[in-house]
């Protein structure tokens, strides 16, 4: 069995779906990011009793909450995303993956046949699925390619990336929040004088250290934000390897880098997902 029949096969049930936090409806939004805060997590369900009423995400955090002090004694349910796109448990988690792509989010909401909260399908959970997938090496008969040997052998160079987006490491952060905001960016890459890569601003980073810290966004600089030395490839490197790295560090983009050492692109969960399922399509 190769990689695109596993992932077809497996159903969602199957796999890790507690990666969120369920907060009602009636709580707020400060009481909601500081949960997501102290829990690690980057995705709340809303719940109304066992009803899902709607998400809300980093990105959320991102776009509606920091800046805006009003924001933070509102209820949850005024600036939660909805409606909500979910999966059911008996789906597969290529399934879950088609929805991710389809509908440009990173995570989605698990119910049960009588539509009950019952987890949450994220991004980490696909790309655990297949890092697992690799390292059993399912792969088909000799000689017949499979989802497996792309992943190992196609480098970045032949796959669509996001160019990288830079802020030096004393712009103030108010800025590159800004550009994040406007361009519906997940990251964006710090560097110094020199051009070379220093640090990532995520919007994970946004959400521990800034939604949940209250720190003036005039006078905070990037570098005083950001995550310090982040793990970097170089773009020649297999997409296998970027998935080995978000598992490990915990992340959802890995920066790329040329022969110079310089930022050039950035690997996102989504181009990897885009690809996978690209794949999953021509094989499975």
């Amino acid at each position: 069995m190769n990689i695109a029949d596993a992932l077809s096969t497996t159903p969602v049930s199957s796999v890790d779906l507690t990666r969120y936090v369920a907060v009602p409806a009636g709580g707020s939004v400060g009481e909601t990011v500081g949960l997501m805060c102290s829990t690690g997590r980057s995705s709340a369900c809303v719940v109304d009793g066992e009803e899902l009423v709607g998400m809300f995400t980093q990105r959320d955090i991102l776009q509606r909450v920091i800046g805006r002090p009003a924001s933070w004694a509102r209820p949850i349910r005024d600036e939660m995303t909805q409606p909500v796109h979910t999966v059911r448990n008996a789906a597969s988690v290529a399934d879950g993956l088609a929805i991710m792509n389809e509908r440009w989010i990173r995570s989605v909401p698990v119910l049960d046949d009588d539509d009950r909260l019952v987890g949450n399908l994220s991004f980490y959970t696909v790309m655990g699925t297949i890092g697992n997938l690799l390292t059993s090496r399912i792969s088909g008969s000799i000689g017949e390619p499979t989802v497996h040997h792309g992943l190992t052998l196609v480098d970045f160079t032949g796959l669509h990336t996001s160019p990288p987006v830079t802020f030096h490491v004393d712009d103030p952060i108010e800025l590159a929040i800004h550009h994040m905001r406007v361009r519906g960016l997940g990251s964006v890459l710090v560097i110094d004088d020199r051009e070379n890569l220093v640090g990532e601003l995520t919007e994970f980073d946004v959400q521990t250290k800034i939604g949940c810290a209250g720190a003036n966004l005039e006078e905070t600089p990037v570098g005083a934000v950001m995550t310090a030395n982040p793990i970097s490839l170089d773009a020649r490197s297999p997409i296998a390897d970027a998935i080995h790295e978000i598992l490990e560090q915990e992340v959802s983009h890995v920066p790329l880098t040329g022969e110079s050492g310089r930022p050039v692109g950035v690997a996102s969960f989504r181009d990897i997902a885009t690809f996978v399922e690209t794949t999953l399509e021509t094989l499975g």
